[in-house]
């Protein structure tokens, strides 16, 4: 027997509002620490203190960064959900070749979203504080997120048109349970990790040479 829940868009809004408010936090407060802090690295011939901030992409790129290391920690939840999937699937003996491939396949890619997420923390400092390397490999970092991203998002959306037009493919309830608990937040970190790859590259053009 099929079925589906459906939570009240109203409540879905309310709380995106909610998360949205409560996961900033975080990297605001990193932000407002180590912005002020890299200042004079982009220091100018002539200028004044209070003109020594880094352009605003370069800004925007860095909050990102911290915002997509932060999310990277929760994400770690999704790997597990679908370990312990898989290990029901095996567990009730209701486990099919498709089902177990799907499971394992959404769990080893948000695991490897949340290792790279966790590598942004240190971009946004070093993006702030001027880093020469970084500047100089930003361009070549970008395109690596980009494709990574794209790889994954573009996987995560044919699988979920897969589940959803072949209903038989695995079992209901595991389809809906990977389409709530895996499914849909591979797809929305890898749309953030997209985003942030595009600005990452876009700095690299304007991150003004020392």
């Amino acid at each position: 027997m099929d079925f589906a829940f459906a939570p009240p868009a109203g409540l879905l809004i309310v709380a995106a509002v909610l998360a949205g408010l409560l996961g900033a936090i975080v990297p605001t407060c990193l932000y407002l620490y180590v912005e002020p802090r890299g200042r004079r690295q982009w220091a100018t011939e002539g200028d004044t203190p209070s003109k020594r901030r880094a352009p605003v992409l370069v800004r925007l790129t860095a909050w990102l960064s911290f915002l997509v290391g932060q999310l990277a920690i929760p994400s770690l939840l999704v790997p597990a959900t679908c370990a312990f999937l898989l290990y029901l699937q095996l567990r009730l003996g209701v486990a099919r070749p498709v089902g177990l491939a799907v499971t394992g396949a959404l769990g080893l890619a948000a695991l490897v979203q949340a290792v790279l997420g966790l590598l942004q923390w240190p971009l946004g400092v070093r993006l702030l504080a001027r880093d020469g390397n970084t500047c100089e490999r930003a361009a070549a970092r970008a395109r690596w997120n980009a494709m990574f991203s794209v790889a994954i998002l573009g996987g995560a959306i044919a699988l979920g048109w897969a589940l959803t037009t072949m209903p038989s493919l695995v079992h209901p309830v595991l389809r809906h349970a990977l389409a709530w608990t895996a499914l849909r937040p591979v797809v929305g970190y890898s749309a953030l990790s997209l985003v942030h790859a595009l600005l990452l590259g876009r700095c690299a053009q304007v991150i003004p040479s020392k």
